[in-house]
């Protein structure tokens, strides 16, 4: 039945706002908006002086294919570059490489030309600043290119700028990586901790004895972290349970716990009491979806750009607008010239906020609005996990003794299970032949812990999560 809803959706919002794109991809204080087709094209619209989206345009009003290939799997966007992986894991960049920071061997900062960065095969995740790249591949290994004035490179080494991606140490069980504006790294491992190295700005390294770490450090004694997701100086982070947690730079709210801005937010603290699905940090705001699909924001907001219809600085969440339909959002720009698009579950782009550059992507330039606005002409392939996330893949009992029971409802089939112990070894693989269905994992021989699951579907993580054996 879920499928059926999906389709439906889909035919609706395609038949009647027009381009619909699988997802888009922003980045604080970048201009310019990436996205792919369900056909596999790559598209992208808004800001491109640095040739980031193929030309030296000021101003792309209305979304133009940047390739004929239509092997495109995943984009994301730096400040004034752009990263592409295609469906056979290798990588692509375009757009400002100084530093190094396209990773192509030079500094030249026009790149208006998309280029393979290197031959691996394995990329899966792009975190790109205005300093620094990161990125990591399948293997659970990190890299590194770009400047490394701040130990962004995480071996102990400064200060040549690197030009070429090199690994980032040794441990090959990282399964996240993040980026703050400018020199600081941060990285989730499959035992739930979070690391972090490169310039200490704000606290962002939870220390506020050091100005920077020469190599991945761990941030906390904590191992139920699942997500973390980096401004421009703040934190916000997701644990295993839903809660939401912040560091970092505060002065205008952007961390959203309701304290002095002036304090120096230099570890953790709990966001409230509430749980979340999904947050978004950008230039000195913040954006957060609850499980209800109510969108909050809180930070910066002398032009309005929090959506909420007024120029007050929120430092705690307040809800935006009224409507329980959200599934996914996103920020660019920075200031006072930043915007947001957002979707809901019924394929719907919304926007809001700087628009001087065409970033809403509906044909428009200027006239920016403060609440959110239906961008007619635009519309969002949802998968069915941004339908009804939860329901995806579930495993239960968790902490578990005996067995513990995967109930799935995939987009595609011949996905795989795999099961990591907390040093990244393989302990366990199934593949999952079906579409949906169910399958019992006989966990009563490994010994106490803490496991990473991961759901594969090709080279593709759709889903991860820690399994707790007693």
């Amino acid at each position: 039945m879920l499928k059926k809803i999906t389709l439906f959706f889909l035919w609706v919002s395609a038949s009647t706002f027009g381009q619909c794109f699988d997802e888009f991809s922003l980045r604080s204080s970048g201009f310019h908006v990436l996205s792919i087709k369900s056909d596999g094209t790559l598209w992208g619209w808004g800001y491109s002086s640095f040739g980031q989206l193929g030309n030296t345009n000021m101003t792309n009003p209305i979304p133009f294919q940047l390739s004929t290939d239509t092997d495109w799997h995943k984009t994301f966007a730096g400040v004034a570059n752009a990263f592409f992986i295609k469906t056979n894991g290798t990588l692509w960049g375009i757009g400002n490489s100084e530093f190094g920071l396209l990773g192509n061997g030079s500094t030249t900062q026009l790149n208006p030309t998309l280029q393979q960065i290197g031959t691996a095969t394995n990329w899966q995740k792009i975190s790109a600043s205005s300093d620094m790249t990161i990125g990591i591949k399948t293997d659970g290994t990190i890299w590194g290119w770009g400047q490394n004035d701040q130990y962004e490179m995480g071996n102990n080494t400064c200060c040549a700028n690197q030009l070429t991606p090199i690994q980032i140490g040794t441990a090959n069980h990282w399964v996240d990586i993040e980026t703050s504006l400018g020199a600081s790294i941060f990285a989730l491992k499959n035992d739930g901790t979070l690391w972090g190295w490169g310039l200490n700005l704000a606290g962002l390294l939870a220390d506020n004895t050091v100005m920077a770490r020469s190599i991945p450090t761990q941030l906390n004694s904590d191992t139920d972290w699942a997500s973390i997701h980096v401004g421009a100086a703040h934190i916000l982070a997701l644990k295993t349970n839903g809660t939401l947690w912040s560091w970092g730079g505060g002065e205008y709210g952007q961390t959203g716990d309701g304290l002095s801005p002036s304090l120096y937010r230099s570890y953790p603290r709990q966001v409230g009491t509430d749980t979340w699905s999904k947050v978004f940090a950008g230039w000195k705001i913040s954006f957060g979806i609850k499980p209800d699909g109510t969108l909050w924001a809180w930070g910066l907001n002398d032009v309005g750009q929090l959506g909420i219809g007024n120029s007050t600085n929120q430092f705690t969440p307040v809800q935006v607008g009224t409507d329980t339909d959200w599934v996914d959002v996103v920020s660019g720009g920075s200031g006072n010239v930043q915007f947001t698009i957002a979707t809901k579950s019924d394929g719907t782009v919304w926007a809001w906020g700087d628009n001087q550059v065409g970033q809403y992507g509906n044909g428009t330039v200027g006239n920016p609005v403060f609440v959110p606005t239906l961008m007619t002409g635009l519309c969002a392939t949802l998968s069915a996990s941004e339908f009804q996330q939860e329901n995806v893949f579930t495993m239960f009992p968790n902490p578990a003794k005996d067995v513990v029971t995967l109930q799935y409802d995939l987009a595609l089939a011949n996905a795989t299970v795999a099961i990591y112990d907390v040093t990244g070894r393989l302990i366990h693989e199934v593949a999952l032949n079906s579409v949906s269905g169910t399958n019992e994992l006989n966990v009563s021989a490994y010994p106490a812990g803490v496991y990473l699951v991961l759901v594969k579907q090709g080279a593709a993580v759709v889903f991860s999560s820690k399994l707790v054996v007693e």
